[in-house]
């Protein structure tokens, strides 16, 4: 009894042991054990890889022409006797049935087969590489839905959040209401934006129920509850995007595929033209059969021959073969051209997204950051009845805003890491996945050959900022002196000085402010608000005419370059409507200068800097003579003092 309880149980223990791991081993936890199950079990895959041992049978099927083919023929004959029986009688007359046992040897077919064999070669590595350009691809869309789930399910945690913060703020402010002690339109402020909270929450649950069906499609199952984070995007890339790109063109199987059709093709109009060739054939026949009356006839003899076929004309179908083939030789060619030029879109893309999203994610980080601490003070302001719960509302808002904006730039990023990993053709590597059972191709030398790619990427897109600012047009409060207002009362006429002279209408506060708008339009290049500063009396100094003098001033303001203007020592003279300027003026032009020294791979725009020059300048005492006409003063003269 107590050896069949013992053996009971080691049967028990063995069979839960079992099913553990069973379990176990079918439970994907790792970002590398899912993409391995995607390369090996999706159906896109499946059918590139059945495609690819197909293409092997294929070649076996051709080589088969290198050996002998032997045949038995049966025939049965019923024929007409014209000799009156007399081959009959003799035993000379043809069976009516009749074997044969045919034994072929092909000699010589013009190189048909082995250059068929060559081009079911080829054309077998290419199937290898569009297996190869079916995992990357199907890796890259797994991957983007694997990260897809990561961000959507941050972004449903900050949305739950966010709709529980808001529902609790429009709880409060609506016991508020209720007491009297807040207004209604602040409630109805708050419902409004708890109901975009709601959107929002719904939004992102939504989105995360479509990338798991994503994910389902491409996995097979559902995702599980954890998933790590992806270690690829911590890994080394190339130092410029060139680098990248020559890292592409040695592996990208989508580059390497067309390369490999391009011999293949070859191979097979070597194969179409074997037709202008003769062929020769070896042929051995045995005649198994007997005449009718038991006799054997003549035409039971053995026979070994040699044979030759040379076609002489053929309506020239050869030629229009060759020539079609030919077509498909240049067709091949210009799909590795498009190849060439699609994996340098992808991956320079792909390598300026990595770029660009990197340093972003420093200024999202300090906006969430700025944020966040912006919203503790204002709860903190709120406590001490500084703040009001709509203050804080859109302090959360901002918040939640911020912390989306930082989450979908990080994940962004991994998507950038993963585009430029397939377009290499490194993204199942990179991961750490493999698929067994496939044989590792040899690069041949004629793939460098045919690569007529060159690794040369567009230069990225940098912003100078202090250029920018430099070439900005200032704000008009920061160029203006600022004027005191003008009491238009005490400068209008009175029944008491109704007569007095007309010398009390000029202002030199008015004047001043005239000429600042003046300098400011010329700053700024503002030509229509330059010109209109100018009285249609306005004559220039010799031996320029006013439309010569308008030409030129229109084409110096609109010509490249940031004017730099400065007044300084301004003295303003009154005489009834007419008044007079005097200043220093000191005033320069500062030009850009595109520099591009080439750097190694000969790339002029790749290390492309804006140097800043300066231009013409001078340092004039100039006078300006001013005219009041319909209440504005208007420029009548403009002198450059000796």
């Amino acid at each position: 009894m107590k050896k069949n309880g013992s053996l009971k149980q080691i049967v028990l223990l063995a069979t839960l042991s079992w099913f553990t791991l069973n379990a176990y081993s079918q439970t994907l936890t790792t970002l590398k054990d899912m993409v391995e199950q995607v390369i090996t079990k999706n159906p896109e895959v499946q059918a590139k890889y059945h495609e690819y041992t197909g293409a092997g049978y294929e070649t076996e099927v051709v080589r088969g022409g290198y050996l002998p083919k032997a045949d038995i023929v049966s025939s049965y004959r019923r024929q007409e006797e014209i000799d009156g029986g007399l081959s009959r009688n003799n035993g000379t007359a043809i069976p009516r049935s009749n074997n044969e046992l045919v034994l072929r040897q092909m000699i010589f077919d013009g190189f048909a087969t082995p250059n068929e064999v060559k081009r079911l070669e080829f054309a077998q590595r290419v199937r290898y590489y569009e297996l190869q350009s079916a995992m990357q691809n199907t890796t890259l869309e797994f991957v983007r839905s694997y990260v897809d789930t990561l961000r959507y399910r941050t972004l449903t945690d900050y949305a739950k959040t966010n709709y529980v913060i808001h529902r609790q703020y429009y709880d409060k402010i609506k016991e508020r209401v209720d007491a009297g002690v807040a207004r209604r339109v602040d409630l109805e402020q708050a419902a409004g934006r708890l109901a975009l909270a709601e959107a929002n929450l719904l939004t992102e649950t939504t989105n995360l129920y479509d990338v798991t069906a994503r994910i389902q499609r491409l996995l097979g199952e559902l995702p599980p509850e954890t998933l790590e984070k992806p270690a690829f995007v911590e890994g080394e890339i190339e130092p410029s995007s060139a680098d990248a790109l020559k890292v592409a063109y040695v592996s990208n199987p989508d580059l390497l595929s067309t390369i490999e059709d391009i011999q293949a093709t070859q191979k097979e109009v070597k194969t179409k033209e074997a037709r202008y060739l003769p062929r020769f054939d070896l042929q051995a026949r045995k005649n198994l059969g007997t005449s009718s009356d038991g006799r054997n006839s003549t035409s039971a003899a053995d026979l070994l021959e040699l044979t030759m076929n040379f076609n002489l004309f053929n309506g020239f179908s050869d030629k229009s073969a060759v020539s079609q083939t030919l077509e498909k030789l240049n067709r091949s060619n210009d799909l590795r051209d498009k190849a060439c030029v699609d994996t340098r879109q992808i991956v320079t893309i792909a390598y300026n997204d990595i770029r660009q999203l990197k340093e972003q994610l420093t200024y999202r980080d300090q906006h969430r950051a700025s944020i966040e601490n912006a919203r503790e003070a204002y709860q903190k302001q709120f406590d001490i009845g500084q703040r009001t719960l709509l203050d804080l509302l859109d302090t959360e808002n901002e918040y939640f805003q911020a912390k989306r904006s930082y989450a979908n730039a990080e994940y962004d990023l991994m998507n950038a890491y993963a585009r430029l990993f397939a377009g290499q053709g490194q993204l199942v590597n990179r991961i750490g996945s493999a698929r067994q059972g496939l044989p590792d191709v040899k690069r041949e030398d004629y793939v460098d050959a045919a690569t007529v790619c060159q690794a040369v990427a567009a230069a990225p897109v940098t912003i100078d900022k202090a250029a920018i600012l430099a070439d900005a047009k200032p704000l008009n409060v920061t160029n203006r002196q600022l004027i005191k207002p003008i009491d238009r009362t005490a400068l209008a006429p009175t029944a008491t000085s109704a007569a007095a002279p007309a010398a009390s209408s000029c202002s030199p506060e008015v004047v001043t402010a005239q000429v600042n708008n003046w300098a400011t339009a010329w700053r700024q290049k503002d030509v229509d608000a330059y010109m209109k500063v100018y009285s249609d009396k306005f004559s220039p100094e010799s031996p320029l005419t006013r439309d010569e003098w308008e030409k030129q001033r229109k084409q110096r303001l609109t010509s490249p370059g940031k004017i730099n203007l400065t007044l300084s020592n301004v003295q303003v003279t009154c005489e009834g409507d007419k008044a007079k300027a005097t200043f220093n003026q000191d005033y320069s032009v500062t030009n850009y200068k595109l520099q591009k020294p080439k750097n190694n791979q000969g790339c002029e725009v790749c290390n492309a800097k804006r140097i800043a020059v300066k231009g013409f300048a001078d340092n004039v005492n100039k006078t300006l003579e001013l005219e009041r006409s319909s209440g504005e003063w208007k420029i009548l003269r403009e002198l450059v003092n000796p």
